[in-house]
């Protein structure tokens, strides 16, 4: 087919993050819950037939080189399809990087789905997941987005009863805190036990439209790990619950604090008191999709 594109990539918020012991492949087994949520990095695809190479341009807080996930995700689709073609990639950072959200891994899953779109390869849905499967642990789940669980190293993505849009207010500290660095803190600390009954509470309170009973749920074993790397997270902890919030978590590995709002209008007023000790605040809501097509690029 060839020709450009414009995807939206969302970020995601881990709404319970049980974590298990390092397995033999260095990876921690883990459960987790997982929600897109509208805050959208663009890629705009172009497939250029006759020609060689990837050209990826960032606009934004990412690298631009061979390490970004978008020129990962780029070669791999071309290697595994055959595809001898040139691509070009414009990305432009919304999402904050290193901030728990996983803005890069949905990048490369956009990078993934278009390719496909445009090339008109067929490998279908199997192999692009085995595919996203091998850029990185969150890829896989903007292939499918909206509400979902994950389990083995967070690659296995299984849809369940989709949330409501709840609405969400994104707090960052403005510091990055690094994935590995978290889960080493991690292992230094006494094991953590999840909660009784996992992660069922919570997938009934969301599927029944129960914000606050949802809230009472969250659950992040890695949040502890995270706060002692960056002990302002606590902080950030306690002025959500003084300003309002029905519950407020570490996303991921963090180091974004996210908190869950009754109503619009209340997710507003919690967004005004944190932006008084956050430097980055973002209302958003739960949203029901991974990586879109936008339109045709021009």
């Amino acid at each position: 087919m060839y020709g450009k594109l414009l995807l939206k990539a969302p970020a995601k918020i881990n709404l319970y993050l049980e974590v298990g012991p390092r397995r033999g492949d260095g990876y921690h087994r883990v459960r987790t819950v997982l929600q897109a949520v509208e805050w959208f990095d663009l890629v705009e695809l172009e497939l250029e037939p006759g020609n060689r190479g990837i050209h990826l341009e960032v606009e934004g807080g990412a690298p631009s080189g061979e390490d970004n996930l978008c020129h990962r995700a780029a070669r791999l689709f071309l290697e595994t399809a055959g595809i001898s073609a040139g691509v070009r990639i414009r990305l432009t950072k919304e999402i904050p990087v290193a901030a728990g959200l996983g803005g890069g891994s949905s990048d490369a899953a956009a990078v993934l789905r278009g390719l496909e779109h445009l090339s008109g390869a067929g490998l279908g849905k199997r192999e692009l997941f085995r595919l996203a499967s091998r850029l990185g642990s969150d890829v896989p789940f903007f292939l499918v987005g909206g509400t979902a669980l994950g389990e083995g190293r967070g690659e296995v993505v299984t849809p369940v009863e989709e949330a409501p849009p709840f609405p969400v207010v994104l707090v960052n500290p403005g510091k990055g805190l690094s994935t590995s660095e978290v889960y080493r803190r991690f292992d230094l600390l006494p094991p953590a036990e999840p909660p009784a009954g996992g992660p069922r509470p919570l997938l009934d309170s969301l599927a029944a439209g129960d914000a606050a009973g949802a809230a009472a749920h969250l659950y992040n074993a890695l949040q502890d790990a995270a706060c002692a790397l960056l002990p302002e997270l606590a902080g950030l902890l306690e002025a959500a619950c003084r300003s309002g919030a029905l519950g407020a978590l570490v996303s991921g590995s963090g180091p974004t604090v996210f908190m869950l709002a009754p109503g619009r209008e209340e997710a507003e007023l919690l967004a005004s008191r944190m932006g008084e000790v956050a430097p980055l605040v973002k209302v958003s809501r739960f949203c029901s999709h991974g990586v879109v097509i936008v339109e045709p690029a021009p």
